[in-house]
């Protein structure tokens, strides 16, 4: 079986090296503390391993029980952090919005630059694991709460596009009246419906897409004279 490669936006996702997996270890923390950390590092590992699994066995072919085994904890550990295999999409979009943040750190372009690049990299991303990520994706919206975990799953993604409206408002780039928190919630809304209908349409041009959802949120679809 052909062994499929994770990618981030920017290249590979080395399972062992990826931006979440940082975790600082301080020896003389408070034990409330070191408990929080333990518990994080441990969510960190059940995702790296489920991600270096995915990789070389495909989606379909690991299983929580797989996971388990390879992270050295049990599943009633797994099920601590993680409800299904369908919920570490939640960590994979961290990890993604974690690397965006630092490549926007240095980005000089305006507001609406800003955005395309968001859109551009989450689709190269999820684009580059296509394999997985489809079937991820269609676990994850097959669940019968999926409106509830949905708000979960992108918080962080809402957050970061959140600070890029606000900014670009500040700057007089983006007009005012309009919640900068509203304007997220559109927008990644909006590229979630297309990630969902893009395991059916596997062919289809989500570059064009993406454009399209940042032209329609900017500029809105009445007809201008």
């Amino acid at each position: 079986m052909a062994k499929t490669v994770l990618r981030s936006s920017f290249g590979p996702i080395d399972p062992e090296e990826s931006v979440i997996s940082e975790i600082e270890q301080i020896d003389e923390a408070p034990s409330g503390t070191r408990r929080a950390r333990k518990k994080e590092r441990t969510r960190r590992e059940i995702y790296r391993t489920a991600m270096r699994l995915f990789s070389e066995r495909g989606y379909d072919g690991v299983t929580i029980e797989d996971i388990c085994g390879g992270a050295g904890v049990a599943k009633a550990t797994f099920f601590l952090h993680f409800e299904n295999k369908a919920a570490l999409l939640q960590d994979f979009n961290e990890e993604i919005t974690l690397s965006l943040v630092e490549r926007l750190a240095g980005h000089q372009g305006n507001a609406e630059e800003q955005l395309l690049l968001l859109l551009s990299a989450f689709r190269e991303a999820w684009e580059s694991n296509a394999p997985v990520m489809q079937k991820m994706l269609r676990e994850f919206i097959d669940q019968p709460t999926i409106l509830s975990k949905a708000a979960a799953v992108n918080e962080s993604i809402v957050d970061l596009v959140t600070q890029i409206v606000r900014r670009g408002q500040e700057r007089g780039e983006l007009r005012d009246g309009i919640a900068p928190e509203i304007a997220a919630i559109s927008i990644v809304s909006t590229w979630s419906a297309i990630a969902a209908w893009w395991p059916e349409h596997p062919d289809a041009d989500t570059n064009g897409a993406s454009r399209q959802i940042l032209d329609i949120t900017l500029n809105g679809l009445k007809k201008r004279a």
